[in-house]
């Protein structure tokens, strides 16, 4: 099992092109490149735990969506699966004053779909995969 936590930003993006079939069909061969080009310059950040690790862009900025951050990957090591490290790790991430609001992501599946629906992410759009949801706090 890999500590994620001890891995610096380039073994994390090795990682990641070691295993990106897991989250896409669809692999750019620049992929690497820009992952490490976003974490270099800041617009993406890590945040680790020993199983369980996250990418996110911060500051999103496209001409139809007010700035956002972006949750690109967040990824747990399979043996430890159904024991709450993405969960903490995702409330963290929503608590992180660096990262910013709203948070978007896409995700493919039912089973997923449904853990970031616990977290209160919003399933927007149609009904095709992949789903696109956004996470925004209740203004109290």
């Amino acid at each position: 099992m890999t500590d994620f936590k001890s891995l610096d930003d380039d073994e994390i993006v090795s990682f990641l092109a070691q295993h990106i079939d897991e989250f896409t069909d669809e692999v750019s061969p620049d992929f690497p490149r820009n992952i490490r080009l976003g974490l270099k310059s800041g617009h993406l950040v890590t945040r680790k735990q020993e199983k369980t690790f996250a990418v996110v862009a911060r500051n999103c900025r496209v001409s139809y969506r007010p700035p956002h951050a972006e949750l690109v990957f967040l990824y747990t090591d399979p043996t430890a699966r159904g024991h709450g490290q993405a969960s903490t790790l995702l409330e963290q991430i929503k608590d992180d004053p660096i990262i910013g609001f709203p948070i978007k992501l896409l995700c493919c599946g039912d089973q997923r779909r449904h853990f970031f629906e616990k977290h209160g992410f919003i399933k927007t759009g149609d009904d095709d995969e992949p789903y696109e949801m956004w996470y925004s706090p209740v203004a109290s």
